[in-house]
């Protein structure tokens, strides 16, 4: 089952300070937002350690 993190999470996880940030990450295409429970967003863990690995 995959599991999925907040906003917040997920800027910890990247080790960005700024929400700004994972926005552009968005728009480059490097993370994908979903919405799964609620209008909020979410993403994806596996996602988010890949992204963290190749730093």
């Amino acid at each position: 089952m995959e599991q999925y993190l907040n906003t917040k999470e997920a800027m910890v996880i990247l080790g960005i300070r700024n929400q700004t940030t994972i926005g552009k990450y968005e728009t480059d295409g490097k993370i994908k937002g979903y919405s799964p429970f609620s209008n909020r967003k979410r993403y994806k863990v596996s996602e988010l350690l890949k992204i963290q690995s190749k730093r």
